[in-house]
């Protein structure tokens, strides 16, 4: 029996698409820029951007992360450029998803968000993504110092939230998140587009 849903952010409950900021840095640093810097691996939550991977642990803040890329870029580009690229992945929050996030409060089925992400992407779904907030809970890397795959933070949600994991539907488009997801006796399904997970949450709904 689920009592609990466990939504990943990226790619499940917010659509991402990283060749938006992709192009959008490829405009802005020069041409012999280390291709490592910022990757489409990397903002897939790959960690092959050790840069990105800082940011989502909260080792840097957006300022540093902005200094970081600085050196990199043509003369004359800003701060603020490089954070309009950085937020260009980040599509409108899709108005389904948001219903589904208020019948799930209204039914009294407790959701938790768990996520990889920083703390220029957090304060953009508090602006835009206004149902998170009905969530049960929200334990994003930046905040815990952890990122998934690491058992850490699973750890952390457990502990702090009491979820019984096999009671609990992890939801994650990451197939090496959801081995952790199973690791931990979560009940999991990956979310490789919406109809992989909408239609099942719906029907709990």
């Amino acid at each position: 029996m689920i009592k609990n849903i466990v939504f990943d952010l990226g790619h499940v409950l917010i659509d991402i698409d990283p060749k938006r900021s992709l192009r959008a840095f490829g405009a802005l640093v020069r041409p012999q820029t280390d291709k490592q810097l910022i990757t489409a691996d990397g903002l897939l939550g790959g960690h092959s951007s050790k840069l990105i991977d800082a940011y989502q642990v909260g080792q840097i803040n957006t300022e540093q992360f902005i200094q970081s890329i600085l050196p990199y870029c043509r003369e004359g580009v800003t701060g603020k450029q490089i954070m309009d690229a950085w937020l260009a992945m980040l599509l409108p929050f899709q108005t389904e998803k948001a219903q589904l996030l208020r019948q799930l409060h209204a039914k009294g089925i407790p959701f938790y968000i768990l996520s990889n992400i920083n703390d220029s992407h957090v304060e953009w779904t508090r602006q835009n993504c206004a149902e998170l907030q009905l969530s049960a809970g929200l334990f994003f890397s930046n905040e815990m110092h952890a990122a998934k795959p690491d058992d850490q933070a699973y750890q952390i949600l457990i502990d702090r939230t009491g979820i019984i994991p096999s009671q609990t539907l992890y939801i994650d488009d990451l197939p090496a998140n959801i081995e952790a997801g199973k690791r931990f006796g979560f009940q999991c399904l990956q979310a490789t587009d919406d109809e992989s997970w909408m239609p099942v949450v719906q029907q709990l709904a």
